[in-house]
């Protein structure tokens, strides 16, 4: 398991520069949304979509950068590995409601126990990054890249994460 922590641009400046809606939230970010220059640049990962319906059935709001009647094409990719979405969160929800990213971790991980049932364990690889938003609007990236029982460790890493300073 691997997982590292980075500066990352602010996702609202960024989002602002795009003509995107800014999230407040909880967001999934374009797999190049740091580096699109343009909103028709922007490119999902293909388990965006399975991620939004996990979040609605747990009742996790989710902010989207899109509009209602815009759609960010989805990249396609065959592995015997699960690519995630980036999962911006935003300050307000860190401080004011913690356990929401708890519970998305959780719900993803259980999603994925059933996506890598019949996949040797040595071949089940997750990867995504989780963006941090600080009380100054900077943020901060987890990269993530292991197994699912590695996901549970996740909560404490983030909690871990100076986000006042």
């Amino acid at each position: 398991m691997s997982v590292q922590l980075h500066d990352y641009i602010s996702v609202a400046d960024k989002a602002d520069e795009l003509g995107c809606n800014i999230p407040t939230g909880l967001a999934l970010l374009p797999r190049n949304f740091r580096d699109a220059k343009t909103k028709k640049d922007l490119i999902h990962e293909s388990s965006t979509s399975t991620v939004r319906v996990l979040l609605r059935q747990a009742n996790i709001p989710e902010t989207r950068l899109e509009n209602k009647e815009e759609r960010f094409p989805e990249a396609v990719e065959e592995a015997f590995e699960w690519i995630g979405p980036i999962i911006f969160v935003g300050y307000s929800i860190l401080t004011q409601n913690p356990h929401v990213l708890a519970i998305a971790l959780g719900v993803i991980s259980n999603y994925l126990s059933d996506w890598f049932k019949g996949i040797p364990r040595d071949r089940r690889r997750v990867r995504f990054d989780i963006v941090l938003e600080t009380k100054q609007k900077t943020c901060k990236r987890i990269h993530y890249d292991g197994d699912i029982e590695g996901l549970k460790q996740l909560p404490e890493i983030i909690r871990e994460v100076k986000l006042d300073g």
